[in-house]
């Protein structure tokens, strides 16, 4: 969304001028059924048409392209106008977010020779897409979205799932076998470790990926996921390799190379990991690990 406002503003003049030129070859005076279709017909990205009184009160049912809604009849608008910044017989508002139709917009206030107004709402990212600044992959991402959705919701449940069967082996080895070992608490703390790391996993990606965004999403956030989630899968590694060192000791001390070829290798992979941490944080980007 900070991008469509982003592009937009740097292309502010150009979108302006052609839309203000559309109106005067229009030659907008008033709202009527037969002008409001010509209207929508001439801008495909327009959402909502109203006309306002002098005092910017709204005299005009809400026009749509497919509907009108009379319910906002004598509503204040005045809160869309700026008047210092009324210049002649038009005003551009700044691109927010519509109440009524939920979407990011401007609206443009138009004065009228009778001395109303009249506003209409553009839906921003038609219209940048109309003035081809943006591509129009709206069914793309609709998929990407939907796919994104299955995989995070699929991690999020499996990360739940694992924890459970954390919990539910933990009180198995306590209340069943009632039996005290090593294995009884270290297969417990590595799935519950897991399962959180995966659950953190699904739920970055749903955040994301998924879900609306409301605002620009800083790069610091995705390299604390990630910081986050490595940190969980090397925990998780680290207790395995000592619940494998325990149980060479006290089986087959023959199996040891095997131990310390794992602890060998999380010791590269520790390596590689605060190498990691100290790139991005000399690159000033490095949020603290939670």
């Amino acid at each position: 969304m900070q991008n469509l406002v982003t592009i937009y503003e740097e292309n502010a003049d150009l979108i302006q001028k052609f839309i203000l030129a559309s109106i005067q070859r229009i030659g907008l005076i008033h709202l009527t059924e037969k002008n409001v279709k010509h209207i929508f017909s001439v801008f495909p990205s327009l959402e909502l048409a109203y006309e306002t009184d002098e005092g910017f009160a709204q005299t005009s049912a809400n026009h749509s392209r497919h509907k009108k809604d009379s319910a906002a009849v004598g509503a204040d608008r005045s809160y869309l106008i700026d008047e210092s910044k009324l210049s002649g017989d038009y005003y551009f508002h700044e691109p927010y977010l519509s109440t009524t139709t939920g979407h990011l917009c401007i609206t443009v206030v138009y004065k009228t020779a009778k001395g109303g107004y009249i506003l209409l709402d553009f839906q921003l990212r038609n219209l940048l897409e109309r003035f081809m600044l943006i591509e129009n992959n709206g069914a793309l991402k609709l998929t990407h979205r939907t796919l994104y959705g299955i995989i995070g919701g699929g991690l999020l449940l499996l990360g739940i799932f694992v924890v459970l069967y954390g919990l539910f082996s933990f009180g198995h080895y306590l209340i069943v076998e009632d039996v005290l070992s090593l294995e009884m608490f270290f297969k417990p703390v590595i799935a519950l470790t897991l399962g959180l790391a995966v659950y953190d996993l699904g739920k970055t990606i749903v955040d994301q990926e998924v879900m609306p965004k409301t605002q620009k999403v800083h790069e610091g956030i995705k390299v604390k996921t990630l910081l986050n989630f490595s940190v969980s899968i090397i925990i998780a590694l680290m207790i395995e390799a000592l619940l494998v060192v325990f149980k060479i000791s006290i089986s087959n001390y023959h199996d040891l190379p095997y131990a310390a070829s794992l602890i060998g290798a999380l010791a590269l992979l520790f390596f590689v990991f605060s190498y990691f941490i100290y790139i991005v944080r000399k690159s000033g980007t490095a949020p603290e690990i939670e």
